[in-house]
């Protein structure tokens, strides 16, 4: 075990977890002369859930989630895939065969939960965590912690689980350390609530425990999600000064429309630290496109060329920038210059960012043409693609052409989510066809789709305009039967935030 430890310390993460793998299928052969106890099945899987987890950002209109970081999630899961099969085969060899040596433990149990963590497969951990309770094996903090991680990335529903183990711990006697209160924290944010994000910091710092950089960025994130920018910010000011705690700051500068300060910001981390990373550099050009600054994002990204820093993500920001200035040629141009010279291949995310540029513009032929030469070059499509190709006819209030779009989403096998919804809710709108805008919405929330922020400022706009145009229309049966509906419709969606 020593040596495979030190093949995990000192050669990269992808080779070191292969060769963890074989050391175990090798190990664990019929033909072997010892299989490997818990100890030694708990080592590999710990050293094949290990990632890099220095976290990517932001970039709303870019997703968020760069191609880089879709890969490194494929990496993650497979990694995940790995542990459980490691896990299936102690129980195995201690259930069927009676090697009671092998049988997992409280470490085994917490590193398949942290492999699930990084394979944002949160619901298969608090499967695990039941499964260790029905087993009698023991939970320690270092369990919670990963369980609750991992509730924490599982939108609503997660955290929701995630805030309901803290009972869970109670009856175990684990007091919340540092890594579960961070943890905590991020599950607050996740559910908009503020108040017990903030009292869980305090309990920490009036503790008298020691804190760190993460803690503060986990709680400056929470703020942010909560809405809560001025607290994110005068947080900041109170804690040392790291390129996480900086480039946490700057997201939420970027939300609250304050471009110049994170701009400022990142000026003074380039003059005199801390340094800048790629994440940094995604949280300015977000900043840049939450405010529309077009020119300004175009200026940082030529200068992240010309340093040979620039990453995928930067060009998906600046195109979605530029889509959304109606810049569509600018757009055009950049994503040819990352074709043709960048070195960088286009990915899906890249193609959908244009798609979505040309759509916004109403270049909605353009839109289809990328669309083709996207599967020409054998990349499918995904939700925000077809979300691209609709904009263009959802601005003009085409109802049916988007439900054609959507249709077609099936012969790729491509899932409805709560963007392509929001874009159908925004075309029956701008169409005025108010009762087919609650249609859509009901059917989102009959298929156990969780709404988002935007879904819920189309439906309170959508029941204000439609309650003025039946007035207007002074159709009192109408009126009546709309406003029936709607009253349950609006009760559901503000009863979800």
């Amino acid at each position: 075990m020593y040596a495979l430890k030190r093949v995990a310390r000192e050669r990269p993460r992808a080779l070191a977890r292969a060769v963890a793998w074989e050391t175990f299928v090798g190990m664990s052969s019929e033909s072997s002369s010892a299989w490997p106890n818990a100890h030694v099945c708990t080592t590999i899987v710990s050293i094949i859930a290990s990632s890099d987890r220095s976290g990517g950002g932001g970039g709303g209109g870019a997703r968020g989630e760069t191609p880089v970081e879709d890969s490194a999630r494929t990496d993650a899961r497979a990694a995940a895939d790995k542990a459980m099969d490691i896990l299936t085969w102690m129980k195995r060899a201690c259930d069927e065969r009676g090697v009671v040596e092998c049988a997992p433990t409280t470490y085994t149990y917490t590193a398949c939960v942290s492999a699930l963590d990084g394979a944002n497969a949160w619901e298969k951990a608090m499967d695990l965590f039941s499964e260790m309770k029905t087993r009698g094996v023991g939970r320690n903090a270092h369990t919670y912690s990963a369980l609750v991680r991992a509730g924490s990335k599982g939108g609503r529903a997660g955290a929701r689980a995630a805030i309901g183990l803290i009972q869970e711990m109670k009856k175990d006697g684990v007091e919340p350390d540092l890594p579960i209160a961070s943890a905590l924290i991020s599950a607050f944010g996740v559910l908009g609530a503020s108040e017990s994000a903030r009292a869980m910091l305090r309990a920490i710092e009036s503790s008298g425990r020691s804190t760190d950089a993460k803690l503060y960025v986990d709680y400056i994130t929470a703020m942010c999600r909560c809405g809560e920018y001025d607290e994110a910010i005068e947080t900041f000011t109170r804690v040392g000064r790291t390129t996480h705690t900086c480039t946490a700051v700057m997201k939420a500068y970027a939300e609250a429309m304050q471009w110049r300060l994170a701009e400022e910001l990142f000026e003074e981390m380039r003059a005199s630290g801390p340094p800048p990373s790629d994440t940094t550099h995604t949280a300015v050009l977000h900043a840049y496109e939450k405010s529309l600054e077009w020119k300004r994002a175009v200026r940082l990204l030529d200068q992240l060329i010309a340093e040979n820093s620039a990453k995928e993500i930067h060009y998906n920001i600046t195109l979605s920038v530029l889509g959304k200035c109606m810049q569509w040629e600018r757009a055009e141009a950049l994503f040819r210059l990352m074709r043709d010279v960048s070195g960088l291949s286009p990915s899906r995310v890249t193609y959908s960012t244009l798609i979505s540029a040309y759509g916004r513009s109403g270049k909605t032929e353009l839109g289809r043409k990328v669309f083709n030469q996207m599967l020409a070059r054998r990349i499918p499509p995904d939700d925000y693609t077809f979300v691209g190709l609709m904009l263009g006819p959802a601005s003009e209030g085409d109802v049916r052409e988007c439900a054609k779009i959507a249709s077609e989403m099936k012969l790729f096998g491509v899932e409805h989510t709560v963007h392509t919804y929001n874009a159908m809710i925004q075309c029956a709108d701008i169409a005025g066809n108010y009762d087919k805008a609650v249609e859509i919405y009901e059917e989102l929330l009959s298929r156990g789709i969780e709404p988002n922020g935007t879904t819920k400022e189309l439906v309170v706009a959508v029941g204000k305009r439609g309650a003025n145009y039946y007035d207007r229309q002074q159709k009192t049966a109408a009126v009546a039967s709309y406003a029936a509906g709607l009253v349950g419709v609006m009760g559901m969606a503000l009863g979800r935030w």
